[in-house]
């Protein structure tokens, strides 16, 4: 066995046969772990490696075992697939014995089954065919994806699913407000089974019921392996939970591998209650793997506390193995602008000293964040990418707006006309619109809305409410851009259009709206803003190998950075959604354990803090122990292993101190002493060197010793002394979070409120100095 494993990693490596769970925090290892493992069952014949299958929903980490694996010539005849190849194979082999009427694997197939299904509803003129012109496709798909992915039918009942199968199958619900989403779902489906179409969700949901639907089939499947590995268990859905069960239950030598704190997919249908019921679901052995190979001390610290706050979750937090590798900045810029001047100049410096741009990123909760750094980004010549992006001037609901601008100056396109004539809805024709296109190249486009709606009696009013939108438009081309934006979101009611729809994608494009209007303000008039925007669409044309990206949080995951950045670390953005605090809060936590070095956070002094940094006061934890450590134990002043003594414990290094900490029996005897001089003084309670935290260092194995004298001689001084302390209504500063009014002080918590608005934290670490 490899001596670079660790103790907990060589557990999970020695488990030989029957169910497990692994718990892996960020950057812990865990595929070392199960590549191992995997190369231990092959060598020891445990298992065959062909009846070996190793699997996850991500293709990056099955990329990633494959390759690992590869090092060793007799674990080649490993199964390495993701899920949905293997139930293709699965669904290919069902084929081939006439249990499945076969399908064709299409790429775009959504896209074409959804167009094909559309023109459907059309013919048959379905009493909701007007909602189809304003329908976006990718907020229907995402819908057939989660209930493909909950194996929610679109027809459940026409499906003649067997008993057993209909436990765990559901009919499909449709969105609340869009009930006709359902009644597409099913032409959707009757159009794909017609033309033996094969989507990327089917996959799943389809491999799954050919195994329920065929006892024989299932045997041969389960017999192909003896031993299954699934990594990013969290990601699972219940599609992919219910396929593994049937695949694993003869032998249930089946390990799960996870961080139920990384499941940020609940949109598409995974759960975190799939891995934190795993064990009691299958009877598994659990481990933990805590060592955080990546995370330095400052973000590890952070992010446990901020991720403690959620109450549904395995208690588990990262220990780091090293220290001095890196920092949390936290930093309070006014407003949108000054925070992206700050964070150009933190890029650019970092440039300076060494740093490549693809050494650092941009993490996003929304692509609304992006306009003021794309714009200083491109003023200053640094390449960049919006990775699953395009750059916020041409995202759809922004074209839509620019569209109408453009046509109101005489400078649009066909392209821009059919963009807008029936957004939002106004139940006009495709006909119409041609028949209104074709007039205006002869006589302008506010004077064919006027003759064609003259012509057209049924759509006489749209076309001549639009006639008078166009009239008006061109007439406030004079004004600022950003006033003209505003009142053409408010006469469009654009923001209610944009809101059908899952909830969340409408409403991040309605926070890229008005980002986008605000960015307009200082952009001149109208015709000055289309030139400005053409100019970045001339300076965004330039390629460069190496680009700062710009990713969502989502896209993150399973990836890192030396270099972090995460703006906007505000109430509104984290969380953007109260609907779900607990996966918001988990979004928060993925962002934070991405870096390998330094992290920059960035919050706008003029709106409340976000929730999640409440507990930012760890930052000053963290530098007062990385101090600490850094010196000999012996040179440690009696305040110093005051705060060391109980800090340690508080935030659970106690592993970090026995595993990675060279000069740990040292500390911990004079520590040991510490407690026993405080006990024998009386002056435990009062410095906080509670019996726990003794516990914590007593359990690290080293014996007090005898200390030098006068060890200790200032011991009672350090005790607090009664003085009256900060009270309600005083002003305080502190040194991260500037100047404040205490609101409350209650068993030494100091909650203060800084800055007009900004949210109320509680400080159970300040450093607070009494103003008056």
């Amino acid at each position: 066995m490899s001596l670079r494993l660790t103790d907990e990693q060589q557990a999970i490596v020695a488990h030989n046969e029957g169910p497990a769970l692994v718990f892996a925090v960020a950057g812990a290892g865990k595929t070392t772990a199960l590549v191992h493992r995997i190369e231990r069952l092959v060598r020891e014949e445990v298992f065959e490696p062909r009846k070996i299958l190793a699997t996850s929903f991500s293709r990056m980490a099955v990329d990633d075992l494959r390759q690992a694996l590869s090092r060793w010539p007799h674990t080649l005849g490993v199964q390495v697939s993701t899920l949905h190849a293997l139930c293709y194979r699965i669904l290919r082999k069902a084929e081939r014995e006439g249990l499945w009427p076969g399908a064709e694997l299409r790429e775009e197939a959504e896209r074409i089954l959804l167009q094909r299904a559309m023109q459907r509803a059309r013919e048959l003129r379905c009493s909701w065919v007007s909602e189809l012109d304003g329908l976006e496709p990718e907020d229907f798909l995402n819908y057939v994806g989660a209930c493909k992915g909950n194996l929610q039918y679109a027809d459940l009942k026409g499906a003649g699913l067997p008993p057993a199968a209909l436990r765990v199958a559901a009919q499909a619900k449709a969105p609340e407000g869009l009930e006709w989403y359902l009644d597409l779902y099913r032409l959707f489906e009757q159009v794909r089974r017609e033309e033996g179409i094969l989507t990327f969700d089917d996959m799943l949901m389809q491999g799954w019921e050919v195994l329920v639907r065929h006892p024989d089939l299932l045997q041969a499947v389960q017999r192909a392996f003896q031993a299954v590995l699934v990594d990013e268990f969290q990601d699972v859905n219940l599609a992919q939970s219910e396929l593994l069960d049937l695949i694993t239950a003869p032998h249930r030598n089946y390990m799960a591998v996870g961080d139920d704190d990384q499941t940020i997919y609940e949109w598409r249908g995974a759960s975190p209650r799939f891995i934190l019921e795993f064990a009691r679901r299958y009877g598994a052995k659990k481990y933990l793997i805590r060592d955080t190979f990546r995370c330095p001390l400052p973000q590890a610290l952070l992010a446990n506390q901020v991720i403690a706050q959620n109450p549904q979750r395995e208690p588990k937090r990262l220990s780091p193995v090293r220290l001095g590798k890196g920092r949390v900045h936290l930093c309070l810029p006014p407003h949108a602008p000054a925070q992206a001047l700050a964070l150009v100049d933190e890029v650019e410096s970092l440039q300076a000293q060494g740093y490549r741009l693809d050494q650092m990123v941009v993490l996003l909760r929304l692509y609304a964040q992006t306009p003021y750094l794309e714009q200083l980004l491109l003023e200053r010549s640094i390449p960049y990418q919006v990775v699953g992006s395009p750059p916020f001037y041409q995202r759809p609901e922004i074209r839509v707006l620019l569209s109408y601008l453009r046509l109101a100056l005489g400078e649009g396109e066909a392209q821009d006309w059919f963009a807008v004539y029936n957004t939002p809805k106004r139940y006009l024709s495709r006909a119409v619109a041609e028949v209104v296109w074709r007039r205006a190249q002869e006589v302008g486009l506010e004077e064919a809305l006027v003759q064609v709606a003259h012509q057209e009696v049924s759509a006489q009013r749209p076309l001549l409410e639009l006639a008078e939108l166009f009239f008006w438009l061109r007439s406030a081309a004079g004004a600022p851009a950003h006033a003209v934006l505003e009142a053409l979101e408010r006469r469009l009611d654009y923001s209610r259009h944009l809101l059908r729809g899952l909830p969340e994608v409408g409403a991040g494009r309605v926070e890229g709206v008005r980002v986008f209007i605000e960015y307009a303000r200082d952009k001149g008039q109208v015709r000055d803003l289309l030139a400005h925007l053409r100019e970045l669409v001339r300076w965004h044309d330039g390629t460069s190998a190496e680009r700062l990206s710009l990713m969502s949080i989502h896209r993150s995951k399973g990836l890192e950075w030396p270099i972090v950045f995460l703006p906007d670390c505000n109430l509104g953005t984290f969380p953007y959604s109260s609907g779900n605090l607990e996966e918001e809060r988990r979004l928060f936590y993925v962002a934070l354990t991405r870096s390998s070095s330094h992290t920059y956070l960035y919050a706008l002094s003029s709106l409340p803090l976000s929730p999640f940094l409440q507990e930012a006061e760890v930052l000053e934890a963290a530098e007062r122990l990385e101090k600490a450590l850094a010196q000999p134990p012996e040179a440690l002043s009696t305040a110093a292993l005051v705060a060391l003594a109980r800090e340690v414990a508080a935030f659970g290094l106690e592993r970090f101190l026995s595993h990675w900490w060279p000069a740990t029996a040292r500390l911990v005897a004079r520590v040991l002493r510490l407690f026993a001089r405080a006990e024998a003084m009386g002056l435990s309670a009062a410095l906080g060197l509670t019996a726990e935290a003794k516990k914590v260092w007593a359990d690290l194995g080293s014996e007090p010793g005898e200390g030098p004298p006068g060890e200790f001689a200032d011991l009672a001084a350090l005790a607090p002394q009664p003085k009256s302390g900060p009270l309600p209504g005083q002003w305080v500063r502190h040194l991260q979070f500037g100047v404040g009014r205490v609101v409350a002080l209650e068993d030494g918590v100091v909650t203060v409120a800084f800055a007009e608005g900004m949210r109320r934290l509680a400080l159970r670490y300040a450093r607070l100095e009494v103003l008056g």
